[in-house]
């Protein structure tokens, strides 16, 4: 049996990352060939990778990407199990790989075989479950993102513009930003009360209702004005789960007046196309 000596243990640690112990084993059982030694220890990780599967991932980091010409922006949520391998640079080093093959939006790379080797051996090196939970792209006349400073809140927009060449002005731009903040903030449900679900709202009224109906106040009160009661807590509904209908976070208006207040200072029409609002954890 070949002599293996620390050189060689360290030389296949930095290599792999893989514990001192097991290098020694993979070395041992290699007779002292390194690729050998290395192909042990990635059967052994894309093992204990693939048990690994099942255990909870609550931390992680949402990455964003954006175009120069902010027409095109992306997000990816990619998770784990624990702060201090989120905080790894291999952790990070891949995620940002994976960012670039969400915003080319060539999203069939993620099913590859490549990604998919990548991805378990992440996994093995780092000893935790990491997962590539969902990712988006999207494409507008104006777009932006907004990743709070944990990186487990992140919010990308895209607004429709009447004239798309006053993209880069400054109120403009401004605007899309504090809407990814509001998003962050308050986390609405749709961008107004037309695409609301309705199974959602349908509901927050059940919930409403039998909770009128559990006040020992509404006793005596007959169905229809509990009904007529339960239909006038809409507005709350929509002020609270729609964008445009919530309360603006830094000053005493809804959204829909500042994008309208906007709107006025610009001389450019808005609209709200879309939001996406990804989340780690509670």
């Amino acid at each position: 049996m070949a002599e293996i000596s620390a050189q060689m243990v360290s030389d296949l640690r930095k290599s792999t990352g893989s514990p001192m112990m097991d290098c020694k084993k993979a070395l041992s059982e290699a007779n002292g060939d390194f690729d050998e030694a290395v192909k042990i220890l990635r059967e052994r990780g894309m093992s204990k990778a693939a048990k690994r599967l099942s255990n909870e991932t609550n931390q992680g980091k949402i990455f964003c990407r954006i175009s120069d010409d902010s027409r095109t922006v992306s997000m990816l949520k990619l998770t784990c199990e624990t702060e201090p391998v989120r905080n790894t640079a291999e952790f990070n080093d891949f995620g940002e790989e994976m960012s670039q093959i969400a915003f080319s939006g060539d999203f069939s790379k993620f099913e590859s075989e490549e990604v998919t080797s990548k991805l378990t051996e992440i996994r093995a090196k780092l000893g935790e479950n990491i997962t590539i939970v969902e990712y988006d792209r999207m494409e507008g006349d104006l777009v932006s993102y907004y990743v709070h400073m944990n990186f487990k809140v992140g919010v990308t927009i895209k607004l429709g513009l009447s004239d798309k060449s006053k993209a880069s002005d400054g109120k403009l731009q401004e605007l899309a930003k504090n809407l990814t903040l509001q998003i962050a903030s308050l986390s609405p449900k749709s961008v107004s009360s037309d695409d609301l679900d309705p199974e959602f709202v349908k509901g927050e009224l059940e919930i409403i209702k039998a909770q009128l109906k559990e006040d020992p106040k509404n006793a005596n009160k007959p169905e229809n004005i509990i009904e007529k009661i339960v239909e006038g807590r809409k507005g709350k509904i929509f002020a609270e789960s729609c964008l445009l209908e919530q309360e603006y976070v830094k000053e005493k208006m809804s959204v829909r007046e500042l994008i309208d207040s906007v709107a006025k200072e610009t001389g450019v029409e808005i609209k709200v196309d879309k939001f996406v609002r990804f989340q780690i954890g509670n």
